[in-house]
């Protein structure tokens, strides 16, 4: 079941970063047209819309999520890969374009605010590409994973991206 579970994560990014170049986790993405990108991390850390933690908010969830955030012309594309993560559940996946005010929302549809579905098979696994439009004035990105809560607005699961992407 491991080995199973291992090849499906490295088949996923095979193939949702063809031709890109994994910089270290700290490396800024390239400007336009670049082909570098920036490996992103996710932690448990429930966030507003301008970046700031939620300190009072426990984490909820066990799944490992990465991605792959780079920018072509004038789009930032975003390839989120998710492994361990409860079978056959949609998760929510936002990429968030800053600097944003504290009072702006992150809800979909809003300004700079791009939503994927991302779904997991029955291992608990699942991939998704998101390609955003970068809205003017904006000079990083961010991303936020959820899963919804059944009686709350309170996310049941969440995840967010360890740093702001420069764009």
């Amino acid at each position: 079941m491991r080995q199973r579970v291992l090849k499906t994560v490295a088949a996923m990014v095979l193939a949702l970063s063809p031709g890109s170049t994994v910089g270290a986790h700290t490396a800024a993405a390239g400007p336009s047209g670049s082909d570098g990108a920036t490996f992103l991390t996710f932690t448990q850390l429930l966030r507003t819309c301008d970046f700031k933690s939620n300190l009072h908010a426990d984490p909820s969830g066990v799944a490992r999520t990465t991605a792959l955030v780079h920018t072509t012309g004038s789009e930032v594309i975003s390839d989120v890969v998710m492994v361990t993560a409860i079978p056959n559940t949609a998760y929510d996946v936002r990429v968030i374009q800053m600097p944003r005010s504290s009072a702006t929302g992150c809800n979909p549809g809003d300004p700079g605010v791009t939503v994927g579905a991302l779904i997991t098979d029955d291992t608990g696994a699942g991939g998704l590409s998101i390609h955003s439009p970068i809205v003017s004035g904006a000079t990083g990105a961010w991303m936020f994973i959820t899963r919804p809560g059944e009686f709350t607005q309170t996310p049941a699961e969440y995840y967010t991206s360890d740093f702001v992407v420069p764009i």
